[in-house]
């Protein structure tokens, strides 16, 4: 099984290569407003044929037609975010993709740990740096794919593509995770071994940034009242939305190595395929809890967990979130929550009630593969999220299978594997 990852490097700041990069971005800037075309952007191949004898000679052939195909795909991505594109995008932040390898011969990375890469001035050798971290990812890759070459704080930086080659994921040992606002993620197996990662210092410092961030805002409306100068305030602001966004993304990649270490290999990790809601300004919840939603990182988590278990070789398996925190994980009727503890009055157990969730969602998942259903949960939930997005309507699966199962005891059998 392949999968691709990215690696970055550091490069020297060589003039020519800087050169490169302004000249991509230029070019992607003329290409820009012949795709637009009036509001019905073209494709990658009109694009060429209308402009390519526009822009040749800037950059080399490969990197033009890059550049005309990262432009149409912009376009082509608003189209398919549904987003009315009104004006000829600007792009504003400068690089440059070289191809590497069979896809091309923009740059080369050679085997005396040189890059050999492809800038205005000609082919030039230039050192590079890899990051400790970055060192065991490159060091197994079969092939790479791509350079992206970036400016960013005074830096010349490389973001590599590389392909990978891991073990095709078994999913035997099932382990139910519930990710939530305070206990970041709670995991059991079937062993009954238990995880529980703390999002409290995370939430503490973003608390206290936007508290920073609402008395810069308030100083920039006093200042453009007055008529002043606003640009230190601005960068104020945008170096604490960079910070704050950094310091999310290294915490949901620190979760992640966390729970993939404590998984057992073969593990299908097991989560509830949450469709949060879009929080704008006309979504009519209380007070403060919109931006606890903005804050909640539930979706950058999942996506630093699948990462992580595709390279150990684990599944990644979805079930429908329906009543998983008011179920009780011992009879299997309603009980009652109250902030994290749950009571259930039937049968008298009484747990942590992100505990009993995830106990909900390993058994679920449990119980459809155990059951022989030739459409496993994980098929469902796709079904039901295509069909949703389509129509915008709520959760519309048919849980007919799942409602009988509700209820019933479930044995954890880790020897079965996962059905399709």
């Amino acid at each position: 099984m392949e999968i691709k990852r990215t690696v970055t490097i550091l490069l020297p700041k060589d003039p020519d290569l800087l050169a490169t990069v302004k000249a991509f971005q230029q070019v992607q800037q003329v290409l820009s407003q012949p795709c637009y075309n009036r509001g019905k952007p073209l494709g990658a191949i009109g694009l060429q044929r209308r402009c390519y004898d526009l822009v040749k000679g800037k950059l080399s052939a490969q990197m033009t037609i890059s550049a005309i195909r990262i432009v149409a795909g912009a376009y082509k991505s608003a189209k398919c975010e549904r987003k009315p594109v009104t004006e000829p995008f600007n792009f504003q932040r400068a690089s440059a993709l070289f191809l590497v390898g069979q896809r091309g011969r923009d740059a080369d990375f050679r085997a005396d740990g040189t890059l050999s890469i492809w800038t205005v001035g000609g082919r030039k050798r230039l050192n590079y740096q890899v990051p400790e971290a970055f060192q065991p990812i490159l060091s197994n890759a079969l092939e790479i794919d791509s350079l992206t070459v970036f400016e960013r704080n005074g830096k010349l930086l490389g973001r590599m593509r590389v392909t990978l080659e891991v073990p095709a994921p078994k999913g035997i040992h099932p382990v139910g995770v519930d990710v939530n606002e305070t206990n970041t993620l709670v995991a059991v197996d079937a062993d009954e071994r238990e995880l529980f990662i703390s999002g409290q210092r995370l939430n503490v410092k973003t608390r206290q940034t936007h508290k920073t961030r609402s008395r810069l805002l308030q100083k920039l409306a006093a200042r453009k009242a007055e008529k002043k100068d606003t640009r230190s305030i601005r960068r104020l602001l945008k170096r604490l939305g960079r910070k704050e966004r950094n310091r999310a993304r290294t915490f949901c990649q620190q979760v992640a190595k966390q729970l993939v270490d404590w998984a057992k290999p073969n593990s299908v990790l097991v989560f509830e395929d949450l469709k949060m809601p879009k929080v704008s300004k006309k979504l009519r919840v209380a007070r403060g809890v919109r931006h606890r939603l903005a804050q909640w990182q539930h979706y950058l988590i999942r996506q630093s967990v699948t990462n992580k278990a595709q390279e150990r070789g684990m599944a990644i398996e979805y079930v429908n979130p329906r009543y998983t925190s008011h179920n009780c994980s011992k009879c299997g009727l309603r009980g009652n929550r109250k902030s994290h503890r749950f009571e259930c009055p039937h049968c008298g157990h009484q747990d942590h009630a992100d505990k009993n969730a995830a106990v909900n969602i390993r058994t679920r998942y449990t119980v459809l593969r155990a059951a022989g259903d030739s459409n496993t949960q994980a098929q469902l939930v796709l079904k039901a999220s295509a069909k949703r997005s389509q129509s915008g309507e709520s959760w519309s699966v048919d849980s007919e299978a799942l409602e009988k199962s509700e209820g019933k005891p479930a044995t954890v059998t880790p020897g079965v594997p996962p059905l399709g």
